[in-house]
């Protein structure tokens, strides 16, 4: 697949689907090691290690997503630098945020007893499950470094519009994964903590693979800056103040988002380990589902933030168009596909009775999510864009506090369909709650001026 970029002046329904698809291939392959995970526990080992990885997926998810401004400040500023030309500044946001990275992946690995032990509280699971979680977290949180590191070099590459390079990061990761998920947990007999250092290998081998093809990038773009002209742009003022900016006020509105999923998914604990367990099949749809809806959100974060560095209004409602367009469209593809497909992918999850009846009963709502939720991924994209940060945490915070009121309403009167429909009513107010913003975001832009 060629990484060729596309010129935003050559922007046409074509090349929105020419931008997305690599996206579509590197975000549907992102969760393929916890689709793998689930397979191989679920049909080697039981029931009670699929709802233990099922809940070390999301507690590993805490670390992962908590950090997401990694990519998501890369990829908006890096659009921008892109646009404008600034090519000294483009590698500039990769020299900082891939050791930022590193350093934040580390410090979480020095002190994973304290914080595994502090966020195990937060979840009243069964003791056999409890044992399972901590077994494949302190086996996956080796990798970690590698994760967050590789997350801020994808941003990077999807800034610059270069997607399929990020493709090629999740295929090696993927290719290493899975073979040694199988390896590890049906030879070797290592349960939950083989897929937990088979995904902290794979994680590695990633982001090795990423570093080589970013000093590819940076040499077709005229190669690496002296040292001394690095250092002068890395340690602008102006820049790390607009950094530490974005960066602030992603973290907050991750935060909130991931208290949303983490709330989730005790609610799910607290309805057994069966509930737990169907729970966990049921989040591989609505992570696949999510992260093929945000490869427009992506095609619109280039877009949009290059559009902007470069001043052009035109190109931004274009670029906000079309691909707000082709997300709709492919939220009900995938809201069908659910519907049409997942009983049987179900029974290729797990091999248990009860919870392949428990994860087909709630199907329904998991399919409901892409139509509900398409418009919230769709603005995250365009507002990490032009990097409006500000608007993305305001509207997480209230977000969340929405669906906590709508759980406490609808969870003691409907059990586990009122956990479900309030974490639909989540992904509505998500959207809904980044609308009041657009007005002012429009009257600036409007004042872009126009190639």
């Amino acid at each position: 697949m060629s990484t060729a970029k596309i010129s935003p002046k050559l922007l046409s329904r074509k090349a929105v689907l020419y931008g997305a698809f690599p996206i579509m291939l590197a975000n549907a392959a992102a969760p393929i090691v916890g689709f793998v995970d689930t397979w191989v526990i679920g049909n080697f080992v039981g029931r009670e290690a699929l709802a233990s990885i099922g809940l070390g997926a999301v507690i590993f998810g805490i670390f992962y997503w908590g950090f997401g401004f990694l990519r998501m400040s890369t990829g908006g500023l890096s659009a921008q630098a892109d646009g404008a030309n600034d090519q000294r500044a483009v590698q500039a946001h990769l020299f900082r945020a891939v050791p930022m990275g590193f350093a934040i992946g580390l410090i979480i690995f020095t002190f994973q007893g304290v914080l595994i032990d502090g966020i195990m509280q937060f979840f009243p699971a069964e003791t056999e499950v409890d044992h399972g979680v901590r077994q494949y977290l302190h086996a996956r949180l080796w990798g970690l470094p590698a994760t967050l590191s590789s997350i801020a070099l994808m941003g990077w590459f999807i800034g610059l519009a270069r997607p399929a390079r990020a493709l090629y990061m999740q295929i090696v990761l993927n290719l290493i994964n899975a073979p040694l998920s199988l390896l590890f947990v049906a030879k070797f007999g290592w349960g939950l903590y083989g897929v937990g250092i088979a995904s902290a290998i794979a994680e590695w081998s990633g982001l090795f693979a990423g570093l080589i093809l970013a000093a590819f990038e940076i040499k077709s773009r005229g190669g690496f800056d002296k040292i001394a002209a690095q250092l002068g742009t890395l340690l602008d003022i102006l820049a790390l103040k607009k950094l530490g900016t974005a960066n602030s006020n992603i973290f907050i509105r991750t935060l909130a988002l991931t208290l949303g999923f983490t709330f989730f998914s005790r609610a799910a604990t607290e309805q057994g380990t069966t509930f737990l367990a169907g729970h966990t099949v049921l989040l591989q749809f609505i992570t696949m589902i999510a992260l093929v809806l945000d490869s427009f959100a992506h095609v619109a974060e280039a877009r949009v933030g290059a559009a902007f560095g470069a001043r052009d209004i035109k190109k931004f409602d274009r670029a906000v168009r079309l691909t707000t367009e082709f997300s709709f469209v492919f939220a009900l593809l995938c809201s069908l596909a659910a519907f049409v497909f997942g009983p049987f992918i179900i029974d290729q999850l797990t091999s248990d009775a009860a919870v392949r009846a428990s994860a087909r009963l709630y199907l329904p709502y998991c399919a409901l999510a892409p139509i509900l939720g398409f418009g919230a991924w769709q603005l995250d994209g365009i507002y990490i864009g032009i990097t409006r940060t500000k608007a993305m945490r305001n509207a997480g915070v209230a977000a969340v506090a929405i669906y906590f009121a709508a759980h406490a309403v609808l969870e003691p009167k409907y059990g586990g369909s009122g956990v479900w429909a309030a974490f639909l009513i989540y992904y509505v107010v998500r959207g809904l709650t980044m609308l009041p913003a657009w007005p002012g975001i429009r009257r600036d832009l409007s004042k872009l001026k126009t190639q």
